[in-house]
């Protein structure tokens, strides 16, 4: 089959961004025997969206169907009638948008009214999490988490790691992924946890960030860190804490997301409320046993593989297409296989 991608500008070498994980899902399908064209969006965001639409109306002429990946790329697929349309909702275009205390912004919230109307124009939706399909419950979709390239990110030599990118090799390094001036990542609570798990442990821990880092690189920052933390106040289903456990880096994380049901069961994780003292309690035991992640094995159990992944996708390519049927157990595959990891 032949399918038009539409997304945000996805990462280059030279200008990481947050579209990684979706690079790699197109690669794993094209592996899986995808035909596609990419549309990326480009420029100002309403002037860029406007321009794409005449590039998928044109595309659209010889393929099977269309699919976009984030709210506002679904309304540029949805400017076509000739083809199925399938929407993947990434996390902010359904949770919303946050300024800096947590407040939601007024036009993230207009947006995210927006796509839950988008969401019943789509032919196939998919989400990342359970708590995303809550937001849209008056349609049908499928709970599929990005994938991980297991190849890619996979357990290396701590040593080693420090050493390539310069780190102390004594020192005891905590990693925050994301911008740390973003609101929604809530790096001032990380910084509050760290400083809090110090005291209790008697010695230095060293924050460290990851962000505008190279998608290569990102293995050598996970697994030359002693543990990670997930702060943020909303996530789909964020890859970078699948990216960890896959490193069987140790994660500290608040419930957001599904990050709650991938490491559920998990040993080598936590997940706490947005407390800090809680927070601080996990890290400072994580650190102070040294207790392993099995987060790697988890992720093989969970079929959250690439491949895996492209095959669950290709199922609802086929289902929209009238081939086939038998997707329906997407919809709750994350939650149905969580347990007893």
């Amino acid at each position: 089959m032949r399918v038009v991608m539409i997304s945000p500008v996805l990462p280059k070498d030279n200008a990481p961004g947050s579209m990684a994980p979706a690079a790699r899902q197109f690669a794993s399908l094209r592996e899986a025997g995808v035909e596609m064209d990419v549309v990326e969006v480009r420029g100002q965001k309403g002037f860029g969206y406007l321009a794409a639409v005449p590039r998928v109306r044109e595309l659209v002429k010889k393929a099977d169907l269309v699919h976009a990946h984030y709210g506002y790329c679904g309304w540029v697929g949805r400017c076509q009638s000739r083809v199925p349309l399938v929407i993947s909702f990434m996390g902010s275009d359904l949770l919303g948008t946050f300024m800096r205390g947590g407040i939601r912004k007024p036009t993230g919230w207009a947006a995210v009214q927006a796509n839950i109307r988008l969401a019943s124009r789509a032919d196939a939706v998919i989400v990342k999490s359970a708590q995303m399909a809550g937001v849209i419950s008056h349609v049908h979709s499928h709970i599929v988490p990005n994938g991980v390239d297991l190849d890619h990110f996979r357990p290396l030599d701590q040593a080693q790691t420090r050493a390539e990118l310069g780190w102390q090799p004594d020192a005891t390094h905590i990693l925050f992924p994301g911008d740390p001036g973003n609101p929604r990542k809530n790096y001032a609570l990380a910084k509050k946890v760290v400083a809090r798990a110090e005291a209790r442990l008697g010695r230095p821990l060293k924050l460290m960030t990851l962000w505008d880092i190279s998608p290569e690189r990102v293995p050598l920052y996970m697994n030359a860190s002693d543990a990670m933390l997930m702060m943020s106040l909303r996530e789909g289903s964020p890859n970078v804490v699948k990216e960890a456990m896959a490193c069987n880096v140790p994660v500290v994380s608040v419930p957001v997301g599904d990050v709650a049901e991938l490491l559920d069961g998990v040993t080598g994780n936590h997940v706490r409320p947005y407390d800090a003292d809680q927070l601080a309690d996990a890290l400072a035991e994580l650190l102070s046993l040294g207790t392993p992640s099995a987060g790697r094995d988890a992720m093989l159990a969970r079929g959250l593989d690439l491949e895996g992944v492209a095959r669950r996708i290709i199922g609802i390519y086929e289902s929209v297409l009238g081939r086939d049927a038998s997707v329906e157990q997407d919809r709750h595959v994350l939650s149905n296989s969580s347990s007893g990891i």
